[in-house]
């Protein structure tokens, strides 16, 4: 945890929020084929690290990669709508949906902000019940893997 960051607690709903959008994430890239190396939560941001740059960079993995930018953002949404806390908001994913940007700007085959986020949101159901289980241990342990 950052010198400022909240105390873990598996109940306070910003954090589970945050658990929730990293998992969506890693769930998301997993379907595409990334290796999920580590999952972080530090109270009050998080982060998922693959196996991406150890794989290179194709048309691909770069299409893959998109989708799960996406998986954050579907997931945090599904959870805030679940749980009555209203909608994701883009700006809380905007790091993401920049980085969905640059590299989907450069794909042959192009995909549509509104494509990846529907494969994305596919993704992101297949493994919701997985997703809800593992918020709170997130929180709580601060690292996951799947």
């Amino acid at each position: 945890m950052g010198l400022f960051s909240p105390a873990r607690d598996p109940q306070d709903p910003r954090q589970l929020q945050i658990a929730v959008h990293e998992l969506g994430h890693a769930w998301a890239w997993k379907e595409g084929g990334f290796r999920i190396l580590e999952i972080l939560h530090t109270g009050d941001s998080g982060e998922v690290t693959t196996n991406r740059k150890q794989r290179g960079w194709d048309e691909e993995i770069a299409w893959e990669y998109c989708i799960g930018c996406w998986g954050g953002f579907e997931a945090e949404d599904r959870w805030m709508r679940t749980f009555g806390h209203g909608r994701a908001h883009r700006g809380d994913s905007a790091h993401d949906i920049g980085n969905f940007k640059h590299v989907a700007r450069g794909l042959e085959s192009k995909l549509s902000e509104g494509k990846a986020r529907s494969i994305a949101r596919t993704r992101v159901g297949k493994h919701w019940s997985q997703i809800l289980r593992q918020a709170p241990l997130l929180v709580r342990d601060g690292r996951i893997s799947i």
